[in-house]
């Protein structure tokens, strides 16, 4: 079985992680993969180096069309089975070739199709309604949390063409990381203050005015408390002139992390949040949760699917930045709940969203796919 995984290349968060898991594990079972992307970034560098074949063809601008047909004929060439699609700019491209494609063609939904462009009028207006009419002209939909499925359904998609597929993490092979104190002393951050941490992409569907705000909630109490902030995104300047105007010098902006320090930003921190507005199957829970940090979130998409409120972590409404503050600060204040909460978090990681099970899944349904085709060109 061959599959082409097509993405365009310049995603940063949860859908990279997401897709170099997915093929290197899809490896591991003797399946045949590649991906597509449109442009060079650090996601195609890593997926080189975890040996995965990549094909760039390059795409300058979303109404660049001059790209189409070479992509078309390279996979139509390729001898691939299946085209599996990641992403609105992926997709988009879909819409346009699909018709031209031999093989059938599928998409993964990693977020609220809605939301993707939170923030951004100009994109979200053109954006979004582009992805929305591409996602409805796939035959099958795969989504990382029923919450989405049910989302679908709601929208008028189709129930049968909708199939769950949960992220998975690596729990055999855990990276190594740096030891607290190094990693923190290359960002000139002592060691010796609790630290509570956010690795998010700055954008306003992640919700971080909302993490800020709790943070200023609590450090009106605890001057000893760190808090982190890992990423970049729109909204890197707005958050970092409000934190400068109401002197929260002890929120630090890391930007964004090299891929190798993201498991070290994990270890180093005691209490891992995320505060969306909107959320599928987060990595970034994930990837605390192999680390058994306790862990706060808003009650966002598939989050509800990942913890249990109270034994894998503490759920708060979305948008409510006292809730979030009083979560954070009972874990500040109780260790022994924090220790608990990540133990929980970490047994649950690893018998229910271990990569193995996410991979054997999707080979499931590729070959479920393929015999439903075969079958409807007999009939």
């Amino acid at each position: 079985m061959k599959i082409i995984h097509f993405i365009s290349g310049g995603d940063t968060g949860g859908a990279k992680t997401h897709v170099l898991s997915l093929l290197t594990n899809l490896k591991k079972l003797n399946i045949d993969v590649s991906l597509l992307c449109i442009m060079e970034s650090i996601f195609t560098s890593e997926a080189r180096a975890l040996g995965i074949p990549v094909k760039v063809i390059k795409q300058n601008k979303r109404y660049d069309i001059s790209a189409f047909g070479k992509i078309s004929r390279y996979i139509n060439e390729s001898g691939a089975d299946i085209v599996h699609c990641h992403g609105a700019r992926a997709n988009y491209i879909a819409l346009f070739i699909r018709h031209k494609l031999k093989m059938p063609i599928l998409t993964t939904l990693h977020s609220d199709y809605k939301l993707d462009f939170a923030g951004n009028l100009k994109k979200r207006l053109l954006y979004t309604s582009i992805n929305a009419f591409a996602l409805r002209r796939f035959s099958y939909v795969l989504t990382v949390t029923e919450v989405f499925k049910n989302m679908l359904i709601k929208r008028g998609f189709k129930a049968d063409r909708l199939r769950v597929i949960y992220n998975g993490i690596d729990m055999e092979n855990i990276p190594e990381v740096m030891p607290k104190y190094e990693f923190l002393k290359k960002y000139n951050i002592p060691s010796d203050r609790p630290i509570v941490g956010i690795a998010a992409r700055l954008q306003a569907v992640k919700g971080v005015d909302v993490f800020v705000k709790a943070a200023e909630l609590v450090l009106k109490d605890r001057k000893d408390v760190l808090f982190l902030i890992a990423g970049d995104g729109d909204m890197s300047e707005e958050l970092k002139a409000y934190a400068n105007e109401k002197g929260l010098d002890r929120i630090m902006f890391l930007g964004q992390l090299p891929f190798e320090y993201i498991d070290s930003f994990y270890n180093a921190i005691d209490i891992n949040v995320l505060s969306s507005h909107s959320e599928s199957f987060p990595y970034a829970l994930l990837e605390g949760g192999r680390r058994k940090k306790a862990t706060v979130s808003t009650m966002a998409g598939g989050v509800v699917e990942m913890i249990e409120n109270e034994k894998t972590g503490l759920l708060t409404p979305v948008g409510d930045s006292e809730k979030l503050a009083m979560a954070i600060s009972r874990l500040l204040k109780d260790s022994a709940l924090r220790e608990r909460l990540g133990n929980n978090f970490y047994e649950s990681i690893k018998k229910d969203f271990s990569l193995v099970s996410m991979a054997k899944r999707h080979v499931t349904i590729y070959s479920d796919i393929l015999k439903e085709v075969n079958s409807n060109e007999k009939n």
